[in-house]
């Protein structure tokens, strides 16, 4: 692929929008012409001056936004990423996203512009994703409509923690809407852990800009440290849109509501500015790279301590039943004094 090739698919869905628009300015113009006699079938002559359009310029705009993504895009991918897989046509799966349990669903999901890979060695994935919920509404006369209402559109990004938690915990910025968590209610079992309670946290910027729920408060001031909340009220200042922080499995979902589709052509009206389209691309990839950055995630400090630690008190348990096995003990001095035994028997006969 090179920016000629670009060019010509550009130029044919450009003019394959040229051609769209005349034929249905012609068909337009002939149904107005003849309107009384057409009569009923005026407004389906419309109806195929749309379906011309879409059949002449669906084609050609898969093409240039394929030739863009593999010119443009994957060019600037490969040169921040690495183990790099990008699927423009492939998204997010459904299930990464709902599995959370935090976050609502709605009844249309869609999802492109799939990417995984690693960046300072932290692993993630990432796409957009546009999420819609159906509903209805009846007039006077009983006729119903329906219509779609949109509950998250933007990047849903997954990356590797890097600290090991016991219980999940979610930061929801306020006003992101469609989050959501299962809260304790009065009959709920006391000793379920799967419950989320609402967390104050001790910074009272954090709080009036966010809403914390945890499933052990004790884990949400082991996870959000003062340096970390910090870190995210300036991602929330560098980003237009809403954060969701979802900490679940020792791993970080990102959920960015900015209404935005990320990686996606330019119009096709004007000429390829090769350098700008570059820098445009770079700006989608910093969203990704911002949060790994700002956030530290490729510090191993905490996942080696914990490490270290686990092998210490695995190794303090095993001393501990040795110990406490009076048996284990007494065979080891046997075999003991049997490998001095004929250590000596050895000595004597070399003499």
């Amino acid at each position: 692929m090179t920016l000629n090739d670009l060019e010509k698919k550009r130029k044919k869905y450009r003019n394959r929008i040229f051609l769209s628009m005349i034929i249905f300015a012609i068909i337009i113009c002939y149904t107005l012409a003849n309107i009384e006699t057409l009569g009923d079938f005026a407004f389906l002559s419309v109806i195929l001056g749309v379906a011309i359009s879409l059949l002449l310029t669906l084609g050609p705009k898969k093409k240039y936004s394929k030739a863009y993504k593999e010119y443009i895009v994957l060019r600037g991918l490969k040169e921040i990423f690495t183990d790099l897989n990008y699927e423009p046509e492939s998204g997010m799966p459904r299930s990464a996203i709902a599995d959370t349990h935090m976050m609502y669903m709605g009844d249309i999901y869609k999802s492109n512009d799939f990417i995984s890979g690693k960046y300072k060695d932290v692993t993630f994935s990432q796409a957009d994703v546009d999420i819609q919920e159906e509903r209805e509404t009846t007039d006077s006369d009983g006729n119903t409509t329906t219509y779609y209402v949109t509950i998250f559109r933007g990047r849903w990004m997954v990356f590797d923690f890097n600290k090991e938690f016991k219980a999940n915990v979610q930061v929801a910025q306020k006003g992101f809407g469609n989050n959501r968590v299962k809260e304790r209610g009065l009959f709920s079992k006391k000793d379920d852990k799967s419950y989320y309670q609402n967390v104050k946290m001790e910074s009272e910027s954090f709080n009036k800009r966010f809403n914390v729920y945890a499933q052990s408060e004790h884990e949400a001031f082991y996870i959000l440290t003062p340096s970390l909340m910090e870190k995210i009220e300036r991602l929330d200042d560098n980003n237009k849109g809403k954060i969701l922080l979802c900490f679940i499995n020792n791993r970080l979902h990102i959920g960015l509501y900015d209404n935005k589709d990320s990686f996606e052509a330019p119009n096709c009206l004007f000429k390829i500015n090769e350098e700008k389209e570059l820098n445009r691309t770079n700006g989608d990839i910093k969203v990704i790279t911002q949060f790994v950055d700002e956030l530290n995630l490729d510090n191993t400090l905490f996942k080696k301590l914990s490490i270290n630690n686990e092998q210490t008190n695995k190794a303090q348990q095993e001393n501990n039943t040795i110990n406490q096995n009076p048996i284990n003990n007494q065979q080891q001095v046997v075999n003991e004094q049997t490998i001095s035994n004929q250590t000596n028997m050895n000595n004597q006969n070399n003499i």
